[in-house]
């Protein structure tokens, strides 16, 4: 293989991954905030979640109205609990990319290494033509980033009270509780539209050999912190010996600060000759910044249906939530700055700033869920606990006024949980488990189409009985990492949380 054909195949590579002639590709994963967040759905009961997250037949106090209103049923007596967390989540990014071929000097531009260089001259000592000499960033920013951020909230709040008609047992509970946390963060300080090196779908190859390739170069941020609650009132009835069955219903409500940045840092343009090549390049100074500041209201209401049968060494639970929808009504305010209708160079005080509001509604129709669990009791000191949990995302409908809306949520998976018990003594119990942590949404560039990115989340807990005050803690590490591929670089993502739970009861 000579050099010229060697040339010609890297500038193919190079011209597929850049361009398209009538659509312009941007990067997936610094797409807009939209109804990120929703799909993270809070597991209440501090117990269950010492064990994993298992409730659906493992739950036994006033928390199971919750997960599974019928195991209200095994409350004997008037019960109040609440509880609250401590929360700590480590994010970071980091950027690898890889050299071009025929066009090295554009990784290096966006691995942030150009600073570092010193300016390249010509055999007789001249500063190279601006398309030929070393290009570099008009900013300070590297394409690695970290944030930690910490937060303590209430989890809940609940209220159960067993109440005996004829020869049936009622229990009916009422609770606060939180729902969702739609905590969300993303960050990008290379996205690039159309972006270099993405893989799917692929775009043309341009067909005028002659023409410039230019990239629009960014730093994207996204974040989105709040909380959905719930009033949840819910009732359970023990059939008859081992057989009881729940309802409950939560009408949700809850709000969200959200914010987006985005920044330019540089106009790309790349030249190509007849033969189809990308050689040069060069960086224009763009002096833009947009930021989207505003806040979403959510609102809803869920069903829970219920079972729970109990025997000496096993019990099965199973819940079925029919369909139901979330609305989220949002607005804010877009203010860029930009150097419209002015020369340059320009000053960053001088430059004109633009302001306006939007708003709108969207509808989010979830599809029906269900989950069984399974508890064993080997002995009367040990329980083991399994949840298996359907919640069908990639199936959610996204609308608004306008009509459907798409969206990205790919998981059709269930979801595995289990965890243990060891009552020591009748004042003192151990646990531990561990659940999947399957996310809404599939990296760029999996392997598998749709494949969602992965995570767990890792239990300890243990609970102390002080004659009617109860009290159960709970830590849990959650540890979620992935891959964005792309022809041109990875991004290494990933997430660490702990999480510290207490939770208090008290029995009249």
């Amino acid at each position: 293989m000579n050099r010229t054909f060697f040339n010609m195949i890297s500038s193919a590579i190079l011209f597929t991954a850049l361009c398209g002639t009538t659509i312009v590709f941007a990067q997936p994963a610094s797409g807009p905030l939209n109804i990120q967040g929703l799909e993270q759905r809070t597991i209440n009961g501090i117990r269950s979640r010492g064990m994993g997250g298992t409730s659906a037949a493992s739950a036994n106090d006033a928390s199971a109205l919750f997960s599974n209103p019928a195991a209200l049923a095994r409350i004997s007596a008037v019960e109040i609990r609440g509880s609250g967390l401590f929360r700590s989540t480590f994010r970071d990014q980091k950027q690898e990319w890889v050299p071009y071929m025929s066009n090295p000097g554009l990784s290096v531009l966006f691995e942030g290494l150009t600073p570092y260089i010193p300016v390249p001259l010509d055999s007789n000592g001249n500063n190279l033509p601006p398309w030929k000499t070393l290009q570099r960033q008009y900013d300070d920013l590297k394409p690695n980033w970290d944030r930690t951020n910490s937060k303590v909230l209430p989890l809940s709040l609940t209220a159960a009270v067993p109440v005996n008609i004829s020869d049936l047992k009622f229990t009916a509970a009422l609770g606060a509780s939180q729902r969702i946390d739609l905590d969300q963060y993303y960050q990008n300080n290379n996205s690039i539209t159309p972006y270099l090196g993405q893989l799917r779908p692929d775009p043309k190859i341009i067909t005028k050999p002659l023409d410039t390739v230019h990239a629009q170069w960014f730093s994207y941020t996204r974040e989105r912190t709040g909380i959905v609650y719930g009033i949840t009132p819910g009732i359970s009835a023990a059939l008859f010996s081992g057989l009881s069955v729940g309802v409950s219903a939560t009408i949700l409500t809850g709000s969200s600060d959200d914010k987006e940045y985005r920044v330019e840092r540089g106009h790309i343009n790349i030249a190509t000759n007849n033969k189809s090549t990308a050689t040069d390049f060069m960086v224009d100074t763009v002096y833009y910044r947009q930021s989207k500041i505003g806040t979403s209201t959510y609102s809803g209401t869920t069903f829970t249906l219920g079972g729970l049968f109990q025997q000496e060494r096993f019990s099965i639970g199973v819940t079925v939530k029919p369909a139901y929808t979330i609305t989220r009504s949002w607005n804010r305010t877009v203010t860029s700055l930009d150097t419209t209708k002015k020369s340059f160079p320009v000053r960053i005080d001088s430059l004109t700033s633009r302001s306006y509001t939007e708003g709108g509604k969207q509808s989010l129709d979830f599809p029906m869920e269900y989950s069984i669990g399974v508890i064993i009791t080997p002995t009367d000191r040990w329980t083991v606990a399994f949840d298996y949990e359907v919640r069908n995302l990639a199936n959610m409908k996204l609308s608004s006024a306008s009509g459907p809306e798409t969206h990205s949520w790919t998981n059709e998976q269930g979801t595995i949980s289990f965890g243990a018990e060891y009552r020591v003594s009748d004042l003192f119990a151990l646990r531990g488990g561990y659940r999947e942590d399957i996310q809404a949404f599939s990296p760029d560039g999996s392997a598998i189409i749709d494949e969602p990115a992965r995570g767990g989340v890792y239990s300890l807990g243990t609970g102390f009985v002080f004659g009617d005050l109860l009290v159960d803690m709970a830590y849990e590490y959650s540890l979620l990492k992935y891959l964005d591929i792309y022809q041109s670089n990875v991004n290494h993502n990933s997430r660490v949380a702990h999480q510290l739970l207490m939770e208090f009861g008290y029995k009249f």
